[in-house]
């Protein structure tokens, strides 16, 4: 509730009131603030000394004072000043005692409340001595006016603190997140094939938005082909996409099971149960093993959206499994089964493999999802060159960025084996 200074019958105490608010909306900082209020208390009390105290943790500061120095400690242990501290916070108002041997004090709560949640910025501490000091109803209406004041201008300075401190987090967390992606991108295998063609549509934020892509050339034919969704977003999408690849790198020199689809997707399945036990995160994926010299694919699906296939003559189809159904998310079930199939790639075709967010982003702004809208993007960009194909289809998605899945993450592996 807003105080009216003009109910005040001492025209000097709204002088002082006036001065203290034009002091007040100079500083931002809580010693600062906590400085001027003692000050004016101190004027106005002559007390022997005075201090602003805090708890953080259990822990006491004094983060100003006036008078002597170690006052609060001198005159308390350190177990008695928590205790006062809790009691006087409990208060909630200004409270005036008489301690045996010690004197008069007052204490008086700088606490501030946003709907049911307590601020607490600290208590003031102010030691009057034996003085015999008695509050007048004005003197203690004065000093309750400059302590909510200096509440607010304290709720205030904190949030700005926290504001910045959020906005500095914030571009910490994106600098260290833009970095994973670089790493990933480096560790992701080379974009550059003697024997296929290979263009990357993605995101800069493609390490920490589940978005995962590794592409690797086992000789001059034979190259593999990772892609995957990792369901979860952030840091913990980064850290689980920085796995994969590690597991990737490490298979690529094991024949046995890299040649392999579906082994490639067992053995991912088994390092995932543990996570997906621990945390629910599950991962979709799809794998090939592209063998440009005999134009065939062999390829496995955990859950992900099938690619599609655009043909010499412009024609779409989607690359699918030759039975029926997919393996299922990887990490969900030790015993879930993966099948293998081939397929042939007819020199000057591509292969464009999306995630299911790129391909749920509608072909006009609205709000229905239009499945057909792809493969018709397909039809009319197919006959452009891999990087004409790849500029094309970002300029058509930046356009329905308001479609039905609004800033989606985005990636798409385009690829070509050349006539």
């Amino acid at each position: 509730m807003p105080v009216d200074l003009e109910k005040s019958n001492n025209s000097k105490v709204l002088v002082e009131i006036v001065s203290f608010i034009r002091e007040l909306d100079k500083l931002s900082l809580k010693k600062e603030i906590g400085s001027l209020l003692l000050n004016e208390i101190s004027l106005l009390l002559s007390p022997r000394f005075s201090s602003f105290v805090e708890k953080e943790n259990d822990v006491l500061k004094v983060i100003c004072q006036t008078g002597e120095s170690d006052s609060v400690k001198n005159a308390f242990s350190n177990k008695m000043c928590l205790e006062i501290f809790d009691w006087v916070m409990n208060q909630k108002q200004l409270t005036s005692l008489k301690l045996s041997e010690k004197g008069q004090f007052v204490f008086i709560p700088i606490l501030d409340q946003i709907k049911s949640q307590n601020i607490e910025h600290g208590i003031l501490v102010i030691y009057i001595g034996d003085s015999g000091f008695e509050f007048s109803k004005e003197l203690n209406t004065t000093v309750n006016i400059m302590c909510k004041l200096a509440v607010l201008s304290l709720t205030k300075s904190l949030r700005i603190s926290d504001s910045e401190k959020y906005i500095r987090l914030q571009e910490q967390i994106k600098s260290e997140l833009t970095l994973t992606a670089k790493l990933q991108k480096a560790v992701s295998g080379s974009e550059i094939n003697k024997k296929m063609l290979i263009s990357v549509l993605e995101d800069e934020g493609t390490g920490f938005n589940g978005n995962v892509w590794w592409i690797n050339e086992l000789s001059a034919d034979i190259s593999l082909v990772l892609m995957a969704e990792v369901l979860c977003k952030g840091s913990p999408s980064a850290m689980l996409s920085g796995y994969l690849l590690g597991e990737m790198n490490s298979l690529k020199s094991r024949a046995e099971i890299s040649l392999k689809p579906q082994e490639v997707l067992k053995y991912l399945n088994q390092q995932l149960n543990p996570i997906f036990k621990s945390t629910g995160i599950t991962v979709n994926a799809w794998y090939g093993v592209f063998n440009a010299g005999a134009k065939k694919i062999r390829f496995a699906n955990a859950n992900h959206p099938d690619p599609y296939i655009v043909g010499p003559e412009q024609q779409v189809s989607n690359l699918i499994l030759s039975i029926s159904e997919k393996g299922k998310p990887l990490g969900i079930n030790l015993d879930s089964i993966f099948t293998e199939s081939c397929s042939d790639i007819s020199s000057g075709s591509k292969l464009i493999i999306c995630t299911r967010e790129l391909l749920e982003q509608a072909a006009k702004i609205g709000d229905r999802y239009d499945p057909t809208w792809f493969p018709q993007v397909l039809e009319t960009i197919g006959t452009l060159s891999l990087s004409e194909m790849r500029n094309s289809l970002e300029s058509i998605l930046s356009e329905n960025a308001g479609g039905t899945a609004k800033a989606a993450p985005r990636l798409a592996l385009l690829l070509e084996i050349p006539s």
